[in-house]
């Protein structure tokens, strides 16, 4: 067998025992990093509204697994997850809307909130979304 032969068998264990760390690469079309692009892209494809799952940077994933982001997707919603490298992090703790989740983003726990089209918070909580939660809304 070459040695391209063995570099793609190896390759391919690699992504088979590790598939979890390679989630990323199916989510990237669908969720955003921007509220702009998420609200260009749920207008664009009739989504009910915009979910937005804040991480801070201490907690890492925060439990935000590509299957969690797939099941919001899925159920119609536009996704912009921010973490605290991304531009829109601080304006949106600025934001006073979202005073009631700012103690579990400095406990380092994850919180999220949803918009509507016309940027109006229908909701915000501490944790991740649960489609419970997104049944409840609309």
């Amino acid at each position: 067998m070459s040695f391209f032969g063995v570099f793609w068998v190896i390759l391919g264990t690699l992504i088979y025992i590790n598939r979890e760390k390679f989630d990323f690469l199916k989510t990237s079309s669908f969720v955003f990093h921007s509220k702009q692009e998420a609200i260009s892209n749920a207008e664009k494809n009739e989504k009910k509204g915009i979910i937005l799952i804040l991480t801070p940077r201490s907690c890492g994933e925060c439990g935000v697994s590509a299957t969690l982001l797939e099941e919001l997707d899925s159920l119609g919603w536009s996704i912009v997850r921010l973490e605290e490298e991304d531009p829109d992090y601080e304006t949106v703790l600025s934001d006073d809307r979202f005073s009631e989740i700012l103690p579990a983003i400095q406990e380092s726990k994850p919180a999220w909130g949803v918009f509507n089209l016309g940027e109006e918070l229908l909701l915000a909580k501490p944790g991740l979304p649960s489609k419970l939660d997104l049944e409840t809304i609309l």
